[in-house]
């Protein structure tokens, strides 16, 4: 695997810009100059220096230590709402694929149910019932996304439920939690990993989509929608304000899709 992985040039480079983005995230005061919150009105819209690598904002905030601290609601939430989403999905995968019958029956006609929707307008729909606030965007992303990664689950449950080591361990009495949870899972844990890197991806834009909506992080929180939301204003006097989260954004996506 690793040989595989130092052959493949993109990748790599992709696996170091996130492992190096959630270092600097993790970390944050250390690498950040400036305290990201702090106001000064005389020197807003500041130019590219060394003591600001990227300016500042319309509120004389440094952009550099915005984004350094933004790492942190974008990676942090993104990872919440990855796991939410694939637990919920590989449990109902794993009853409905395993024990097919009604039990299947009664899953996938939820399942068929939740993607018959449009997934991003029940989003909306579910803030709005909700209110504005961004575990709400994280509870509605897991309420309307578990169903595709639970139909994904079932496929590749039910392609390995009929292996003779899982036929094996039903002939000699095994309980049907020990198959699931020793055999099956397993079994299919690559699977979840692929599904669950691209879900970091979308989760990502997702919540930096809400935030720049003005329906996920509020202001004056640090994170790169709501920097983005608060640079719109500004778009054409201090383009940088914009142009850094933006990149920031596209950047973490493209490198996690393509890792």
């Amino acid at each position: 695997m690793w040989k595989k992985l130092f052959k493949n040039k993109t990748a790599l480079i992709m696996l170091i810009i996130i492992f190096a983005t959630t270092i600097v995230g993790i970390f944050a005061p250390l690498f950040a100059s400036h305290d990201p919150y702090e106001i000064d009105v005389m020197n807003k819209f500041a130019v590219i220096s060394l003591e600001y690598p990227l300016g500042t904002d319309n509120l004389g905030r440094c952009i550099l230590s915005r984004m350094i601290y933004g790492i942190r609601p974008t990676l942090f939430l993104s990872l919440m709402t990855m796991i939410g989403t694939i637990s919920i999905g590989m449990v109902m995968g794993l009853l409905a694929g395993y024990f097919r019958g009604v039990v299947d029956e009664i899953i996938m006609r939820i399942i068929d149910v939740m993607l018959s929707f449009p997934s991003q307008i029940m989003i909306f729909a579910i803030v709005a019932l909700l209110g504005v606030d961004v575990r709400n965007v994280i509870i509605a992303n897991v309420i309307i996304k578990w169903a595709w990664y639970a139909r994904m689950v079932r496929t590749n449950v039910m392609k390995y439920r009929s292996k003779n080591f899982i036929l094996f361990s039903r002939c000699i009495g095994n309980r049907e939690s020990f198959i699931l949870f020793r055999h099956l899972l397993p079994s299919i844990s690559w699977e979840m990993a692929v599904l669950a890197t691209l879900d970091i991806g979308w989760a990502i834009l997702d919540i930096s989509t809400f935030s720049f909506l003005g329906l996920g992080v509020q202001a004056p929180t640090p994170e790169w929608g709501a920097m983005l939301n608060e640079a719109k204003n500004v778009m054409t006097t201090n383009p940088v304000q914009m142009i850094a989260p933006g990149v920031a954004i596209v950047t973490c996506f493209v490198s996690i899709l393509i890792s």
